[in-house]
């Protein structure tokens, strides 16, 4: 074994505690070299800078303006800079590096205590941020800038050239401009992500203590979330007729609107939609048994009406209380501007990842039909800097790629740390996943966190990967590892998610929120733990998972 990846970055002297957290739910594998190179380490090190230039946070002077230390690779893996994240908490007003830690770390036993240095406090920059956080609190709308930038990135799809025509060094030059986009685009999703905390935040500390699921409550079937509509296409899809001119009319359709989607979306290496159709086609399948009363249109309008039901209360339970009634008005237009915000950032990131991701799929394709690389998808382990020679001598890098292929496989072996400090162990010395896990038995409690609120019971059915359904239907508790768009379908005949990595404003919990389905986030271990055909219950305003009857 290696005791470096080609794409690692060192550690940061002045930040040096990086974390998985976050990033292991959006990047749970390693990422390709040019995934890395083109969308990460070119553009999104450096929107994230940007954003915090933006917010105020930071000051362009304070990091590597080379290498931006908001993020790193280490071992292939995608990390965080947890000490920056901190620092956020350090800087901003009314928070602190452990309220950070507690909503982006949790209580991992491998998290390293704060340890304050000079510099973390910078009263001078509490105006900007100030500032920033004020213009949240009075916006009434969807900041126009982000209907702007979908504008743009629409753009630059409509006039993307016909690769099929064009060079090899066309190719690689098309996927080299959208890293600028993707800094561009990435800068309002930083701005954006962060707001969309505070609202969810602000009905947390507000109604928790009345009721643990009135929160999530208030901020289900919010509507206008980019995550959703594939669902409701595909659902559309299962009500048509097999092999029908119909479906496959459709199927353009959804590939045109929904293509730059699919398992994995943040590594350009992972085939999309548009790439590799046939995972809508098993949601399709999927869907065809269940019952109209499962369609994402008519668990949105209960969704709908269970957070009227939810705001009702909440005004009874704080009624004569004008301060509180005005907090509550205060969260629930917050969470209903920012939580759609970041999902509208959030599709238009990765339609510029799609951006990327055709050429190279395109130079890959014809790679394989010579016989240079096994499959399209081996271009991707190339860096960068060695584009230009490849497209001029490709047959020089067979073997590197072949050798370069193995490695890369090697690494999704291995155990990544949740925690870098200051050091990043040789890979050598990283552990190797263990697959075993410990059995449950009737009546353990798996414990996660809260997601999307209410109570189902079913059988478990654990999926590991989109494209198997694994005989899903209806009332069936889907368990996963981790879930983003490509999964959304598979939530339709589920009464119930359970995932093993998520967050409050992960994938998971918004589309649930949004389909009016319980939810448990991050219980850890329950794709390994759970059996397929155990009978479960999912606590979505609690966050536990009961065994209720094992398999026989």
């Amino acid at each position: 074994m290696m005791d470096r990846w080609i794409t690692d970055w060192e550690p940061s002297e002045r930040f040096p505690v990086y974390t998985r957290a976050n990033s292991g739910e959006i990047v749970p594998k390693p990422i390709s070299p040019i995934g890395w190179d083109l969308v990460w380490g070119g553009g999104v090190s450096f929107g994230w800078a940007d954003g915090c230039h933006r917010f105020g946070t930071f000051g362009p002077e304070e990091t590597d303006p080379e290498q931006p230390d908001y993020i790193a690779c280490f071992g292939g893996y995608v990390y965080l800079n947890a000490s920056m994240i901190r620092i956020v908490g350090v800087r901003s007003p009314g928070m602190s590096a452990e309220m950070m830690d507690a909503a982006f770390l949790g209580n991992h036993p491998d998290v390293p205590e704060y340890v304050p240095q000079p510099g973390d406090e910078a009263p001078e920059r509490e105006p900007a941020i100030e500032a920033t956080m004020g213009t949240f609190m009075v916006a009434t709308e969807m900041p126009a800038e982000l209907n702007d930038d979908r504008a743009m990135i629409t753009r630059v799809r409509d006039e993307r050239p016909d690769l099929s025509t064009a060079t090899d060094a066309e190719l690689v030059a098309r996927a080299r401009s959208i890293t600028a986009v993707v800094r561009e685009l990435f800068e309002p999703y930083y701005v954006f992500g962060t707001a969309s905390a505070v609202g969810p935040g602000i009905l947390g500390e507000l109604c928790g203590a009345i009721d643990p699921s009135l929160p999530g409550r208030l901020i289900s079937g919010l509507g206008d979330i980019d995550s959703a509509p594939p669902a409701h296409a595909i659902w559309a899809m299962s009500r048509m007729e097999p092999d029908s001119d119909e479906l496959a009319a459709a199927l353009t359709d959804f590939q045109r609107n929904h293509g730059a989607r699919g398992p994995g979306e943040w590594d350009a290496a992972n085939p999309s939609w548009e790439v590799d159709p046939s995972p809508v086609l098993v949601a399709v399948n999927a869907m065809r048994g269940a019952s109209d009363d499962l369609s994402p249109a008519a668990r949105h309008e209960r969704a709908v009406a269970d957070r009227a039901a939810a705001e009702a209360e909440a005004r009874e339970a704080f009624a004569g209380n004008d301060e509180a009634l005005g907090t509550l008005e205060l969260g629930m237009r917050l969470a209903s501007i920012f939580v759609a915000a970041r999902e509208r950032t959030k599709l238009s990131q990765m339609m510029a990842v799609h951006e990327v991701r055709l050429p190279m799929y395109e130079l890959g394709q014809r790679m394989a039909e010579s016989g240079t690389v096994a499959e399209a998808r081996d271009v991707f382990l190339l860096l960068d800097s060695e584009l230009d020679d490849f497209v001029a001598d490709p047959a020089s890098f067979t073997d590197k790629l072949a050798l370069r292929k193995v490695e890369f496989a090697e690494l999704a072996d291995l155990q990544d740390p949740f925690i870098v400090n200051g050091t990043v162990p040789p890979l050598s010395e990283w552990a190797r996943r263990d697959e075993s896990s410990e059995p449950v038995s009737v009546g353990d409690v798996l414990q996660g966190a809260a997601g999307s609120p209410g109570t189902a019971t079913g059988r478990a059915r654990v999926i590991l990967d989109p494209s198997d359904a694994n005989g899903i239907e209806e009332g069936d508790i889907l368990v996963a590892p981790v879930t983003d768009p490509s999964w959304t379908p598979l939530f339709i005949p589920s009464a119930g998610v359970v995932v093993d990595v998520g967050a409050p404003l992960s994938h998971a919990v918004i589309v649930s929120r949004e389909l009016g389905v319980p939810c448990a986030c991050s219980v850890t271990g329950a794709a390994q733990r759970i059996p397929d055909g155990a009978l479960i219950t999912v606590d979505g305003s609690t966050g536990a998972v009961t065994i209720v009857e094992l398999p026989t």
